[in-house]
Order: C-alpha cells, then structure tokens, then sequence
C-alpha cells in the first residue's frame, strides 16, 4: 500500500522526536564538523513542527561558514512558519546584503522563511522599514507584500517609504501596497496626488500590483492624460496594462504615448498595445493610420506592431502592401516581415496583388514569392482554395508557386493543383507540375504524369519535367528510357535538363554513359558541364568515358574542371590515368578546382608518400576549402601522416580549421611531446583537453610537460582542470 510523502515524514518525525533525536540534531548542528552540520540542518528541515525546540540553533546556523548549513537551516525556519516567531529579529538582520556567493539565494531563503512566519512577525517588519540598511528595508516590505492582506497595519509605514531618496525602495513599498490590497488603497489614492514624482511612481506600481482594475487604476489612467514624469507615465501603463484595465479606456492612452519623448514610455506603450483586453485588434485602424504618418519612425513603429500584433492585424495588410510599394529599402523590408508575421491571415491580400501582374514578375525572387515562403505551412488551406477559381491570372499562378516553394505534403493542395495539369497556358501547366512533385509524399507514384509532361508541346513543360525527375534522384529510373529520348529534344535547355537529370539516376549503364561521353564533342560551355557532371553520376564508367573526362582537364573553365575532378574522385584508383592532370591542377590559380584536385587524389593516389608530399603543403595554402581538403586527406592517412605532424598542429592556431585539425590528429596520433605541450596554452578550451589527454597517455615520458599542465589545473573549465590533473597523475 502506498503512503503519501507527507504521512512518511510525520512518521518520521515522530519517531525522531520520541527517540530524543532532535536534541542530538541540534547538538550536531552546533559542534559538529562540516557535514554533521549540514545533515543535521537537513533533517531538521524535513522534520516540520517537531524541529522547534532547534530554532536557536538553526538561528546560529544561519551565519555558518558553509553554504548548505545555511540554505538548510533558513528551509527549517520556513518549514516552521509560525513556530519560528522566535527567529524574525535575527531573519530580519540578515535581509542586509549579504556577501556569500549566492547573495540572491540567500535574501530568497530569508524573505521566504520571514513570509512563512506569517502576522506575528508584522510589527517588527513594520520596524524594519525604519531601518537605515537599505536593504533591510527593501526585504521587509517584500516580505509585507507577501503576507497580502495579512499585512494591512503595515500600508501607513509604507505609505511612508514611497517617498524614500532610492528609488527602488520606494517602488519595493508600492509593490508591496498593491499586494496588501483595499486595505491600502487610501494611502494609493493618496501617494497619485502627490507633488512628489518618486511617490507617484511608486504610487503606479502599487496599482499593477492590485487584483482587478478598481478605483485606483481609474484614477491612476485619468492622471496619466497629463502627466508631466517619464517614469510615472512608463510605470503607469506598465501598471494598467498589468491589472487589466480595459481596452477601450487603455487605448486612448497607449496611443498617445506611442509619441512620448520617452523611450521607457514608447516601449510600455507598444508592449499595451500587444496585450490590449480582450484583443488587439482595437488598434489596428490607428496604426493604419500612422501608416500615412511623413515621420519614418512613427510608420517604422507602426508596421513592427502591426506585424507582432500578428492574425489579428490582417486588415491592415492591404494598406502595408501600398507602403511596400513606395517605401525604401528597409521600409519595404519591414512591411514584407510584417506580412509574414501577420502570416495566414495576409495570404488572400498577397495573391489579390498578383493578379494583373505579368507571370514573368512572379518568380522566386518577387516579394509576394518570398513572403509566401517565409509564411509557410500554414499558408497552405488559403493557397488551395485560391485554385478553385482555376482562372488564368497572377494570383492563380502564385498560389501554384506557393504552393511548390511551400512543399506541404497536402491531399487538398494536391486536388485543387491537377486541373492544371491541362491548362491551356504552358506557365500554368509547368508550374502546377512542380506544384504537383513538390506536394507528393512519394513523387515516384507520379512518374506518368511526369512521362507525359516530357512529350508536352511546350519547351517549358519538358524541361520542368526533367527537373523533376532530377530531384527524384534514382526514384526516377523507371524514366530512363525517356530521358534518353529526350538528349535528342529539339530544344537545348530541354536537352541539358535531360542530361542533368540522367546524372542524377545513379546508374551502372555504361552505353548510357559512353553516349554522354560522346556529347562532349563539340559541346559548349554549359552543356559540357552537365554532361561532366552527370557522368560523375554514375556509379560506373567504361574506359572512355575517363579518358574524356581526363581531356576535359584541357578545358581553362574552372567549373568544368572542378566537376571533372569530383566525377574522377568517385572513380577511386580506376581514374589513374588523371594523375598527371590532378597533380598539375593541385597549383591551379582557382581555389576551387585546387580543392577538386586535392579531394581526388586522396581517392585515385595509391602512394602514401607521394599523396603525403601534395597534402602538406596544402595545409599553408590560402583557401580554407583547400586547407581543410588536404587536413581531412592527412586525417586518412592515420599515422602515415606524422611527417606532417608540425603543420597539422600548426593549424590548430586558425579557428576556422582548429575542428578538422583536431579530428585528424586524433587519427595521426603524433608522437611529439614538444608538440603538444605548445598547444596546452591555446585559446580553445578542446584544445588544450586533446593535449592533456593526449600527455596522459605518453605516461611518464611527458613528465617535462608537468608544470605547463600544473597551470591547467587553475584553468577556467572544468573539463580541462579535472584532465590536466589525471595526466600529471599519470607522470607519477
């Protein structure tokens, strides 16, 4: 049967108390060593009432040398509440700041033990904020606000602590005045009509502290329409806002502040407006508005609030689409985050500004494109439906691009897309398929549509076809047959789609392969790249399909070149007779085609040694790409990569190769002490853990290391003290 917590350590109470256990507690938190003391703070604390007769004692605990002596003493007196009546004059001397490391935690256990105690301890809280400890004045009257009603004699001697010089004395007061509750609220009324700034602000946040809206937050609203003070404008409608004034009387205020001179009071003001009851809607036509405002900061703060107002603020949308139109650059900017923040809500407004739009105007780069993409998914319901009208305009078209940047896997944007499959315009067909395999979960299954979307009349249809079956990858070999029908297509871009999507089928087709080779007769630029590239595809080439890629290397086009190496690359040792070409290209003027090189003679190059003599100089080169291409290649080589060791560890000293340096010389595996103990003072906290460790396991031949690593011992992370100390452990 199960017990509750509760009736556990009532039992066990009991069973201490009748056992004499407490007096041996108390001696124990008195006289005995540091953790006879904290144990013995410890279960006092779990001992509830029966641990009074302890209170002295957990009173002199209080200022123990030990953190844990003290945090469980402080819980005991808490735990006690009323019974620990006896400790509120020491409680309250130590809500002075104290100089332990965790002070917050401490003034928290204090405050929350002089709370627990409850009335009885409220004159001498009452007392205190008399006191000249700032502190301690402050930490009585938060503890007065804790006791809420409770504390009700306490509101006069508050009253009276509005006025204090500091500042946040004063506002602790209102808090606590505001908590205190009807009580109080004579001396609220009172502190809002005063001549003195410091007590009407705290007047305020006494207000944001009350309950519910009553006499004082109406008041407190009826004094801000002229309030001269910043800081009672800010703290009042911060305090407003807070209590839940209502929206129709917060507005008017709020709006007017929006242009304050004061930061603290805009910022309050935009914050209300955020969190205006019941919603925030209400002021959305007066930011509409400031919309048509000559100041660039009033629209500037309209359109962040409008967009952080979000759904609500759809209405708005028309209007920030006409300021897009004629802001500048980062105004225009701010409307499209705005839109995208409003989010589905705006969509329906940004297709209707698409509709007599020319569809050439509509692409990825158009803002209605872009802001349709940052919205998302949740932009999708509004997309589809606007394909219902399967009419032929901008906003259609949109929806259909949306819907493809989108890619939400929807059974409903997929229905309302397939009618325009046949459309009679080819941009309609071409974009509802892209539309169609972006929203697919399994685009294969739609390998029909796309078969016949290959013999479509329009060039534009085709080539979208192709560049689906590309992103299909070898999905798509069921279409290989009819990507090879369509290397023959009349058009050229239709031919070099077909080209760049057979290289994406990962196939083992060698005649397939020897015919893309033979393209490269003659070809030009671009479709010399796709073919070399598409035969990098492959995941196997006939002998002359490597010999033309080796003389590609005779064409000065850097792109070319780079893909030419990649495909070698995949090849392995089989790409042999582009070692000559490879070695040449590792000098090459272009950082890229430096890199392809180097890559692919880690895969061709069989001799370590000579593989080793390209790398390392490759480690000083001035392309991180190339760097960091020569350190994984050393990484490879594992410990035939030593005679490199100097300048691998060379590389730890740059940031941005200090991660792949390290992965390979854990593979390398260095044997040089002088080596490492250089590195123990790197700014990079892993560094210095590798080097420790790697000292460590020398053992005993690294004890010259012993008073670098010592320093380590002191060393900001603990991680790195805690290896240091194992590896001078380890030199014993």
């Amino acid at each position: 049967m199960k017990i509750s917590n509760t009736i556990l350590l009532f039992l066990l109470g009991s069973l201490l108390a009748a056992a004499g256990e407490v007096d041996r507690l108390i001696s124990d938190l008195r006289e005995g060593d540091k953790v006879a003391r904290r144990e013995a703070a410890r279960a006092l604390a779990l001992l509830g009432p029966e641990a009074k007769p302890a209170v002295p004692a957990l009173v002199r605990a209080l200022d123990d040398d030990q953190e844990q002596v003290f945090f469980w003493s402080a819980t005991a007196l808490a735990n006690l509440g009323p019974d620990a009546h006896g400790a509120t004059p020491e409680l309250i001397k130590r809500l002075r700041r104290s100089s332990r490391r965790y002070r917050d935690q401490v003034r928290l256990r204090v405050v929350t033990a002089l709370t627990r105690i409850g009335p009885a301890a409220v004159p001498q809280l009452i007392d205190a904020l008399g006191n000249e400890s700032e502190s301690i004045r402050s930490g009585a009257a938060r503890v007065l606000g804790n006791m809420g009603s409770d504390a009700h004699e306490a509101a006069p001697r508050l009253f009276t602590l509005l006025a204090d010089e500091e500042t946040y004395l004063g506002e602790a007061a209102g808090a606590a005045l505001g908590k205190i509750g009807p009580a109080a609220h004579p001396q609220v009324l009172e502190a809002l009509g005063s001549d003195n700034e410091n007590v009407r602000a705290a007047a305020a946040v006494a207000i944001g502290w009350m309950s519910e809206p009553g006499e004082p937050a109406k008041r407190l609203a009826k004094r801000l329409e002229a309030e001269p003070s910043s800081r009672v404008t800010a703290n009042g409608l911060q305090a407003l806002n807070r209590v839940g004034l209502p929206g129709e009387q917060l507005l008017p205020l709020l709006l007017q502040a929006l242009d304050h001179d004061g930061d603290r009071v805009r910022h309050e003001a935009m914050n209300g407006l955020l969190s205006l009851r019941p919603e925030s809607r209400a002021a959305v036509p007066h930011l509409v508005e400031r919309l048509a405002s000559d100041d660039p900061v009033k629209r500037g703060q309209a359109i962040n609030l409008l967009g952080r107002i979000g759904p609500d603020a759809g209405d708005a949308v028309p209007r920030l689409i006409t300021q897009l139109g004629q802001a500048a650059a980062a105004e225009r900017a701010a409307c499209r985050q705005a839109m995208i923040d409003i989010g589905q809500a705006a969509v329906p407004w940004i297709l209707a500004s698409a509709k007599s739009q020319p569809l050439a105007m509509l692409g990825g780069k158009s803002w209605q494109a872009s802001c349709l993409g940052e919205i998302g998914l949740q932009a999708t319901p509004a997309l589809a439906a606007a394909l219902k009208a399967q009419q032929a305009d901008g906003s259609v078209y949109l929806a259909l691009l949306g819907l493809k940047n989108i890619a939400a896997k929807s059974a409903a944007a997929r229905q309302a897309i397939l009618p325009f499959l046949e459309h009679k315009q080819a941009a309609f067909r071409s974009m509802a398929l892209s539309a169609l395999v972006a929203s697919t979960a399994k685009p294969a299954s739609l390998m029909p549509r796309l078969q016949a979307a290959m013999r479509d009349d329009n060039t534009l249809v085709r080539q979208e076809a192709m560049d689906a079956l590309a992103s299909l990858g070898p999905s798509a070999r069921g279409a290989t047959s009819a990507l090879v029908e369509s290397l023959d297509d009349r058009d050229a871009a239709v031919q070099l789609s077909a080209v760049r999507a057979i290289g994406k089928l990962g196939s083992e087709d060698t005649a397939l392969a020897r015919r893309l080779a033979g393209m490269l007769d003659g070809a030009g630029t671009d479709l010399r790249l796709a073919v070399v590239e598409s035969l990098g595809g492959f995941r196997k080439l006939p002998s002359i399909a490597v010999k033309r890629l080796v003389g590609v290397l005779e064409v000065k086009h850097a792109a070319t070149q780079s893909a030419a190496f990649d495909a070698l690359a995949k090849l392995g040792p089989e790409a042999k007779p582009a070692l000559p070409a490879l070695n040449q290209a590792v000098g090459h003027a272009d950082s890229g085609v430096r890199a392809s090189a180097l890559n692919a003679l880690t895969k061709v190059e069989t001799d370590d040694g000579k593989l080793l003599a390209l790398l390392k100089p490759a480690l000083g080169d001035a392309s991180a790409k190339v760097r960091h291409t020569a350190i994984r290649g050393l990484g490879e080589l594992g410990s035939d990569a030593r005679p490199a060791g100097p300048e691998l560890f060379a590389r730890l000293e740059t940031s941005e190769d200090r991660k792949l340096a390290l992965e390979a010389l854990r593979r390398v595996r260095v044997r040089d002490v002088d080596l490492y103990i250089s590195i123990l003072d790197n700014e990079e906290p892993l560094v210095r853990l590798f080097a420790c460790q790697a000292l460590r396991r020398a053992g005993k031949d690294a004890r010259k290391a012993e008073p670098e690593i010592r320093k380590l011992t002191s060393d900001k992370y603990d991680y790195v003290r805690r290896e240091a100390r194992r590896a001078l452990d380890s030199f014993k």
